[in-house]
């Protein structure tokens, strides 16, 4: 696969809010300016585990085919995600509460892992590398190079997407000032991992008792 077709293959998985996209917020409206940096490395850091074991073992196709499995994932990550959108937003609502700026009640620090356990229990990041990437992969060099092809091009693309959202939210006066906005924001990115994992956990549950 050339580097031209993994962008093409990407882009939407990249582009569209997601649980990388809706943590970066988070960190960036709580003033960390590189937020979109540590979400962006902890995801790669589960994107190549996952391209990894997919190239290299039978686990992802194991994953892929066997519905029980794939429900767990998507409850339990769809828990996580609901967690990490209403974490928070409960540490802003006791700032307040007790007078103080809900602006430095988010730690940075979490957000790599976030991000990390985010991506590796998200079944659509699982489905991109055991069910999309082998579909199109042309076959006419080992695996394992056309998944680091795909891994590559995909971490670079994330990084600096993340990287750019979080350096306009954190770094441009005209949205980092204006507490309203910031506001707005960060129940943007709320709502996205709330109703991510509220999806993702009424996908799973229904598959478990069916």
């Amino acid at each position: 696969m050339t580097v031209l077709a993994a962008v093409v293959l990407l882009l939407p998985f990249v582009l569209s809010p997601g649980a990388s996209f809706a943590l970066t917020l988070t960190g960036a409206t709580a003033g960390d300016r590189t937020a979109g940096l540590r979400v962006g490395i902890g995801t790669s850091i589960g994107i190549a585990l996952i391209a990894a074991v997919a190239g290299l073992s039978g686990v992802g196709n194991l994953v892929a085919a066997n519905e029980l499995i794939r429900a767990w994932f998507e409850t339990i990550g769809g828990l996580l995600l609901i967690g990490f959108g209403a974490m928070p937003l409960l540490k802003s609502w006791r700032a307040r509460k007790k007078g103080g700026s809900p602006r430095s009640t988010t730690r940075p620090s979490r957000l790599l892992l976030w991000s990390f356990i985010a991506v590796v229990t998200n079944v659509k990041a699982l489905a991109l590398y055991v069910i999309v990437v082998p579909s199109v992969i042309p076959g006419e060099k080992p695996a394992i190079y056309e998944y680091a092809v795909v891994a590559t091009v995909h971490i670079a693309m994330l990084l600096g997407w993340l990287a750019l959202v979080g350096a306009l939210v954190a770094n441009v006066p005209a949205i980092a000032n204006r507490p309203r906005i910031t506001t707005v924001l960060q129940a943007l990115a709320t709502g996205v991992l709330v109703v991510l994992g509220v999806l993702s956990c009424v996908a799973g549950i229904a598959t478990l008792f069916s």
